[in-house]
């Protein structure tokens, strides 16, 4: 328990040393800020396992704290205390992702019980952030579900593709698993004892490009305070995965076609040239050869990313594979978060098989999960499905209305139905669909622009 700091933070003089000292006396190290502004500081400075505090602190406030505490440190729970008439406005604190709230005065018992089971909260997300890495360091080829012929196909293109140290380009719709076969290529290549780097280049802003490709120099900018590698420097020895290259503005394309060409970068601000040694995996959901012909991507920097192309086909061209993801995603995911095998009925399996799966493979992964960690019996009905998934179309009606449309119209149907079956959780249908929160409101926006949505 004595690695178990908490932070109190009250205005109350008496309320933060009462709690110190009963807390003290069950073994816990604590510290005591009396504003918000000393409780912000405290928290930039080190990682608490449980900041108590009041919404009413003054300086900084309680719900700044509480969003500072989610943006920067996911691994402090935070229980809030609050007056007994503004139980509601605590309640808003949960939704913000607050673990618990008091009123006061505030029971000891209640705050022992609190964080007792804060502790018990946090020891098993540690233990499952164990698991999930163990199922993620695995063979990952072995991991990819092909019973299709298409997907043997790909693993048959993934083994070859292996031997040599040529670029290649993983293209396929939003979850698919672009990354899932970026890593089982790393793993069977020669450089497969270095890091995988796995970066999301649509989320790096036009300006930072180069500084987060190459890296910089201490004084090449205001800001830059000290030497910082780039994420080329990080892959060294290793394989750089540089997904959505897609949507790297056309001014920053041409940093990233002279590397290749060159096999040299210069970290910003340096005049010292740096050999690259990493191999480079590029990723797309878009069609580069139509983003050539509209001018979004220049023509040279794709025929040297795409000397081997890998497509990943979506869910609706690969069903076969579907009844053994299923079943393995159930295996996966009862053992991560410690529940009984759980089994589908006949009908949840018939409306599992009929669904178009939008999001493919990760909305499919993330339909199970909520299936599991939801539902109590081991028998999971139909009526236990998330809603999307129950309130579905025929696949074959699915499948009509793809043919005859254009991938944007696609792309759009696809943004909105992932919006409608997570209650329009942003964050939550951009992991979803494999993109960054910018690239979504981006589309947002655009879709807005054109009269796609109300």
């Amino acid at each position: 328990m004595t690695e178990f700091p908490i932070l109190i933070a009250d205005d109350e003089y008496h309320i933060c040393e009462g709690l110190r000292e009963s807390l003290e006396r069950e073994g816990y190290r604590v510290e005591v800020a009396h504003d918000g502004s000393e409780a912000s500081n405290l928290l930039r400075r080190r990682t608490y396992s449980a900041a108590i505090f009041d919404l009413r602190i003054p300086g900084v406030d309680g719900f700044s704290l509480l969003r500072q505490v989610v943006e920067t440190s996911g691994e402090t729970g935070v229980i809030i205390i609050t007056a007994y008439g503004e139980i509601s406005t605590a309640v808003d604190a949960m939704r913000m992702g607050a673990f618990d709230f008091l009123t006061k005065p505030v029971d000891i018992k209640r705050l022992r019980l609190s964080l007792g089971r804060l502790l018990e909260h946090q020891a098993l997300v540690a233990e499952n952030k164990e698991l999930r890495a163990k199922l993620d360091s695995g063979d990952a080829l072995d991991v990819i579900v092909r019973r299709s012929s298409v997907m043997q196909e790909v693993c048959n293109t993934i083994e070859q593709a292996a031997m040599t140290d040529v670029p290649v380009l993983i293209q396929g719709e939003t979850g698919t698993g672009k990354e899932l076969v970026a890593r089982a290529i790393h793993q069977r290549s020669r450089v497969s004892r270095g890091p995988l780097v796995p970066t999301n280049s649509g989320a790096i802003p036009e300006t930072l490009f180069a500084s987060e490709l190459f890296g910089h120099v201490r004084g090449a900018f205001t800001g830059a305070v000290a030497d910082r590698k780039g994420i080329l420097a990080e892959a060294s020895g290793g394989t750089l995965f540089l997904d959505e290259v897609g949507e790297i503005p056309l001014a920053n394309q041409v940093d990233l076609l002279r590397v290749l060409e060159e096999r040299t970068f210069t970290p910003v601000g340096s005049t010292q040239m740096v050999s690259l040694d990493a191999r480079i995996i590029f990723a797309t959901n878009r069609d580069l050869e139509k983003e050539v012909a509209n001018g979004r991507f220049r023509e040279d920097l794709y025929y040297r990313i795409n000397v081997v192309p890998i497509r990943i086909p979506p869910l609706r061209e690969r069903r076969e594979d579907l009844p053994y993801l299923i079943e393995t995603f159930l295996d996966q995911l009862c053992a991560l978060h410690h529940k009984s095998r759980k089994h589908l009925t006949e009908d949840a399996t018939g409306q599992m098989l009929d669904y178009g799966w939008p999001g493919n493979v990760r909305e499919l992964k993330n339909a199970i999960e909520r299936i599991v960690v939801t539902s109590k019996d081991r028998e999971v009905s139909a009526e236990a499905l998330p809603s999307g998934v129950r309130a579905t179309r025929p696949v074959e009606d699915v499948l009509t209305v793809q043919r005859g449309s254009s991938i944007e119209a696609l792309e759009t149907q696809m943004i909105l139905d992932t919006l409608e079956n997570v209650t329009s959780n942003r964050k939550e249908a951009a992991e979803i669909l494999g993109i960054s929160v910018r690239s979504l409101q981006y589309k947002l926006k655009k879709m807005k622009d054109e009269n796609k949505m109300q």
